[in-house]
């Protein structure tokens, strides 16, 4: 008798030999690292999770183990998703050491084998949260990420792209990893095409793989070596000149900005932002969309409000969000209300995104507040 794991295997072999097509959804959720509103963040159970909540995507922040193993995990650090302080055989693993610049103390996942790390257990993060997960789950490796992904395509016939982050390539680089090459060679392994005209690239569909990185050099180094979608990840208070939006179009197919920098201004300077970024040919795609935290003043707590505003006031392409049911009933209104509205529109709003303007169930320009002086949309010089 065949055992599961072997049944498993079969259907990921199987996916491989075929590939996962790009599916047409637009805007698209990207799950934050799972469904991490309810279940601990990077577990397997909240890839799982938000797969089951119908996310577009799911999204695995990438680090290196000492030995080399991609291991999802947000932080170097392992104290705040993990009991591992509470475990005396790991107690002289915490140690100082310079991260950006900035001396860091913790426990680190560098200084972990893979072998280490599974015997950790991951935890929730924050303190609003449900417990009752926690002290169960493992940190998976991206080899199961990958698998999850490509067996849930099998069972279902619907492609859940996976939306990788790559953390701190200059640290590993330090350490002696060369983490874009490393993580090429992995996608390669697990099945994914990572070169030729050929590769799904265009996001107003869900393509298999997209790539997100903060370091600009790390991207630029993908770009020649992969078809695969590149994203900026960008901080807060990013300057949105366009003379820097053409430099990031230059070599990413979208960026991912802290959204409060779309909020805070006006809608009418926010709208302008955004579509300046769309003029420049780039998707949008802010980060992180939480029903419990993070929801900005203006809209009085009102998660679904925040999405509405974000995806059908802005026009956004996708969002991070950890509760991906709700923003889903959030893209099911607008939906819902654009068709009824506009009924021209087959599918809704968002496949036919530029040929009218919609027509939102909330005032976009309700919201109107002062924009900082760092969010003024300016010419280049």
């Amino acid at each position: 008798m065949m055992t599961l794991s072997f049944v498993v295997l079969l259907a990921v072999l199987a996916v491989v030999a075929m590939g996962m097509p790009a599916r047409d959804a637009f805007p698209q959720i990207i799950s934050h690292r799972g469904a991490s509103g309810y279940i601990p963040e990077h577990s397997l159970q909240a890839y799982q999770l938000a797969i089951d909540l119908k996310t577009d995507y799911i999204e695995p922040d990438l680090c290196l183990s000492k030995d080399g193993v991609f291991v999802a995990m947000h932080d170097l650090l392992l104290d705040d998703t993990t009991n591992v302080a509470s475990l005396p055989q790991f107690a002289d693993r915490k140690t100082t050491k310079i991260v950006d610049g900035v001396p860091t103390t913790g426990y680190f996942i560098s200084d972990f084998l893979y072998s280490e790390l599974q015997q950790l257990r991951l935890k929730q993060r924050l303190k609003q949260r449900t417990k009752i997960f926690d002290n169960f789950f493992t940190i998976p490796t991206f080899d199961e990420i990958m698998a999850l992904a490509q067996s849930s395509f099998t069972s279902t016939n619907r492609t859940v792209g996976i939306y990788p982050e790559l953390k701190h390539p200059s640290f590993f680089k330090s350490l002696g990893f060369a983490m874009e090459d490393l993580f090429l060679e992995s996608l390669q392994k697990g099945g994914y095409q990572v070169t030729g005209d050929d590769v799904p690239h265009d996001l107003k569909q869900v393509v298999p793989v997209v790539i997100q990185c903060f370091e600009e050099e790390t991207l630029k180094y993908l770009k020649t070596k992969t078809n695969i979608p590149l994203i900026q990840l960008l901080n807060q208070h990013y300057k949105w000149t366009q003379e820097n939006v053409n430099m990031l179009a230059s070599y990413a197919n979208g960026v991912g900005p802290e959204k409060s920098d779309f909020s805070n201004p006006s809608y009418k300077d926010g709208k302008a932002i955004v579509d300046m970024i769309h003029a420049a040919g780039l998707r949008m795609h802010p980060w992180t969309f939480r029903a419990d935290m993070d929801i900005e003043p203006k809209f009085k707590g009102d998660f679904n409000e925040q999405n509405i505003y974000f995806f059908c006031c802005l026009g956004i392409d996708g969002g991070f969000s950890e509760f991906p049911d709700r923003t889903r009933e959030s893209l099911d209104l607008i939906s819902n209300y654009t068709a009824w509205t506009q009924p021209s529109f087959k599918q809704g709003l968002y496949n036919m995104r530029g040929s009218a303007a919609p027509l939102c169930p909330i005032s976009c320009t309700a919201f109107d507040l002062q924009a900082p002086a760092h969010l003024e949309v300016k010419e280049s010089s």
